[in-house]
Parts: structure tokens; sequence; C-alpha cells
């Protein structure tokens, strides 16, 4: 019988005692750090800061074939590195996947979500939306930004939720890399559970050590635990209350703490976005070619550099060193020789840039194509291209929008929850947040006259609302007053 990586997990969690939790803890851990899937991750990352392979390469060594004699007399090959000091060791980084990552976070989230409450009561609704309007400034935009740019990267990204010590509402990014999601072994696609383990350094005695911290999050509550010397994981005993709720609701008299009482959310306080149904990032399916786009570039640069535009063949000359040759040349333009049968020629190398820059323009056209993306090259838009060739342009990256889009939409209402919740229970309101709706404002090169020129023509089809939408010089359409013409 074939399990899944859920099953697995999940029957180590509910093994009635089986393992302790230390135990269940490390094999969780252990295996999610040596997936193949943690390894793509991090090359997303490395590459979107611009830490290609490439870097790693060093273009002085080579492997070369020897014939080698044996002590038979028979003769094999051997092969060796070969280090030459002399040779150029430049390396070239194209940030391919960091300027299609920014182009596909930029063309969704350049400009802010549009938000509209759609209620029956437009009134309550008008003020819903000035309420998130209010809590969702540049702090939210940058932590939505953030999220699409680290699932693009990583497969998926996550947001944590909490009350800070003041009782205010936070949200944070918390890297993928410390998050293992727990979903339910049936559908796996509600969040049952989820574990977050990072590194600390301990100091003791003047050394250094590094120590996991492991949160144990389930709907209720969250179970923190530290790393001992002996690896194993034992229960925090520095946190006050362990397991400990989400959040405290704490009433305040005369300046001083009256109660306090644990709620738990009812859910796992941490917003999931995957890049695409199978959770890939962007890079695995052009890293190949970025690779292959970096070592041509590379030996270009190396090859150009070394290049040495003029020797000279001398024959019949001998007694001194080739440098002393060369001064005698520099200084008197001419050389004596000695043997009659001797000679002196200049050659010079040519070097056969065409064909590789050929093959570079195909692969970067290749990049572009397999990664979704569009290559701004204005020989190919022209000067004043129209609406429809500039449409024709983002097709590709259209699809790839397209592919998180709903997820993205899903994964902001879900945050906006929890600011209409908090709203609610501080100012005793009922704000519903099913009621809101989210669009996007896809950023990319227009025509904005013909777009304004068809809006024009739509006043008498479409709601003033949904105009101001589409609008080019629009940024916030709660900013706009409705009754305004257009």
């Amino acid at each position: 019988m074939f399990l899944t990586e859920t099953d697995l997990i999940n029957a180590k969690i509910t093994s009635d005692g089986a393992l302790n939790e230390s135990d269940i803890l490390k094999y969780i851990i252990n295996e999610e750090s040596s997936t193949e899937k943690r390894k793509k991750m991090e090359e997303g990352e490395k590459y979107y800061c611009y830490e290609h392979d490439i870097i790693k390469k060093d273009f002085r060594q080579s492997r070369v074939s020897e014939t080698k004699e044996n002590d038979d007399g028979s003769e094999s090959e051997e092969i060796r590195n070969f280090f030459n000091p002399n040779r150029s060791n430049h390396h070239t980084v194209n940030g391919f996947h960091r300027l299609l990552v920014d182009q596909k976070v930029s063309y969704l989230l350049g400009r802010s979500p549009v938000i509209k409450a759609v209620s029956p009561d437009r009134e309550k609704g008008d003020m819903l939306e000035r309420i998130i309007e209010d809590r969702c400034g540049d702090e939210f935009k940058t932590i939505i930004q953030e999220l699409l740019t680290g699932a693009s990267n990583k497969g998926f990204e996550t947001i944590h939720v909490y009350y800070d010590e003041k009782g205010s509402l936070r949200y944070v990014i918390v890297p993928s890399q410390e998050v293992i999601p727990i979903y339910d072994s049936r559908y796996e696609n509600e969040l049952e559970q989820l574990i977050r383990y990072y590194d600390t350094i301990v100091v003791r005695n003047g050394q250094k050590y590094t120590r996991k911290r492991v949160e144990w999050w389930t709907k209720d509550d969250v179970t923190y635990y530290v790393e001992d010397d002996s690896r194993n994981f034992i229960i925090d005993t520095s946190m006050k209350h362990n397991p400990s709720p989400h959040w405290w609701g704490i009433s305040i008299e005369d300046g001083y703490e009256k109660t306090r009482e644990a709620h738990g959310w009812g859910r796992v306080p941490f917003i999931i976005l995957k890049n695409n149904s199978k959770g890939t990032t962007d890079l695995e399916g052009i890293k190949g070619l970025i690779d292959a786009y970096d070592i041509i570039s590379s030996e270009g640069v190396n090859n150009i550099t070394d290049l040495v535009e003029l020797y000279w063949v001398i024959q019949g000359y001998g007694g001194e060193t080739a440098s002393a040759i060369a001064k005698k040349l520099q200084i008197n333009k001419a050389v004596h020789i000695n043997d009659n049968g001797g000679a002196v020629e200049a050659k010079q190398i040519q070097l056969d840039v065409s064909g590789r820059l050929e093959f570079m323009k195909m692969l970067r056209r290749d990049i572009f194509q397999f990664g979704q993306g569009v290559d701004i090259d204005m020989d190919r838009l022209g000067n004043s291209p129209s609406g429809v060739s500039l449409r024709y342009q983002y097709t590709l990256l259209d699809l790839k929008a397209d592919s998180v889009s709903s997820r993205l939409k899903k994964a902001i209402k879900e945050l906006l929850s929890y600011i209409v919740f908090d709203y609610n229970i501080k100012n005793g309101t009922d704000f519903n947040y099913e009621d809101l709706r989210i669009s996007f404002k896809k950023n990319m090169i227009t025509n904005d006259y013909e777009t304004v020129q068809m809006i024009e023509m739509s006043r008498d089809i479409l709601s003033k609302e949904t105009l101001l939408s589409v609008h080019p010089f629009v940024e916030e359409i709660g900013s706009e007053k409705y009754e305004n013409e257009i």
C-alpha cells in the first residue's frame, strides 16, 4: 500500500504513544530537511538573490585526457584535472529568474488589489470598504507582494497572524523553509496543524551552540519546544503557559489588568499560498536554460579577456628568452635572425562571436517563453504599438498569473477575515468578511489613449465603479467619488 507524505506524518502523530513527541518531531524535521522539494526551495531563493551555480565554477580548472604507458608496455587513457593559473575566471550572473518573478509580482500586485464589499445594505458595505482601506495600507501591500514573491521562489509561502503585547493585530511573513504544514489526510485541503522550526544561538561558558526551537500549532493552541544538548526536544519551560492559547483577551480597569481569558482562533493562524497546484517554483522549468546562458556568457568574457590579439611565430632565432625577443620587437620593431632559413611571422586570432550570440539569443527566447514572461524588446514592439499587440506580448505572463491569482485572492481574503474579526470584537460591530470581493488591476504596458477611448464608449453600458476600476489614472478606487462623471 502506498502512502502519501501527509498520511505518513498523520500516522506518526496519531500513533497512540508508540513514539514520544521528541521522536515524532525529530522524525518529521529530519525527513522534511532532506527532501528534494527543500532543495528546490533553496535554489529558488539563491537564484533570486543572484547566487547562481555559475559562481561555483572555476574556469581555470579543466579535465584533460592523457595516454599513459603501463608497465607491461600497453597504453591506457588517464583523466586528470588541469589547473591553469593564467586563465581568467570571470563569472557573469544573468538574473532572468529574479526578473521574471518581479515581473509576475508587479503584473498582479504593482497596483493595489481592488477590494469591494457586496452587501444588500449599501451603507454598511461602504463602511466596510473604508475600514479595509484604512487598515490595508503600505504594510498590507508589502506583505502581499512578499507572499507572492516567496511562493514563486519556493513553491509556497506563509503569513502568520498574531496579537502583539499591546493587543494589536499583526501579521508577518514566516519563511516557508521553517514551516511544515499538516493537512487533513482525506482531501489534503484543510490545514489541521503546523510545525514551525528554526535555529537559535545558545551561548554557554563562552561557547556558541546552534539549537532548534519548535512551535507546534493546532486549531486551538500552540506548544513550544527547545532542543537540549542531546538533540532531544523538550517542553520550553521559559514559557509561562505551555501549551499556550493563540491569544489572550485582557480586560483593563483603572489602568490594571482585571481579567485574562485564553482564546483560540478555531483554525491554525497561518495563511499558506501555493505557487501552483503542484507547489513548484518558477525556477524549476528554466534553471537549465539560465545555467547554460551563464556558462556561455562567462566563457565569452573569459575568452575575450584572455585573447592575444597578435602573436609572433619566429624561426631560426635562439639564445634569448621569449620575453627578450618581445622587448626587441617592441623597441626596435625588428629582430635579427641567425639562420638563413629563419622567418618572423605575425598571426592574429579571430573569435567566432556571431555563433555564440545567436545561441545566446535562442536561450534568451526560450527562457522567456518557458518562464512565461515578457521580453520587452522595443525593436519588436515598435514605436507606438497598439493595445492588441501589447496584450499579445503578455499572453504567457497572463497564463502564469492566472494559475496563482485565485489562490492569491483566497489568501488575501483569509487575511482580511482576521482584520474584520479584530475590528468587530474591538468595536462591537458585526461586519462579515464574506461580503468582500477581491480583484486585481494587472499592471502592464498599455496604450492609455485606447483604454480611455474604450471607457468613454462604455459609459452607458457599465457602471461608473467598474469603469473607474480599469481607468489607467485611478490608483485607489475608494478615494474616487462614484457620483462624479468620468
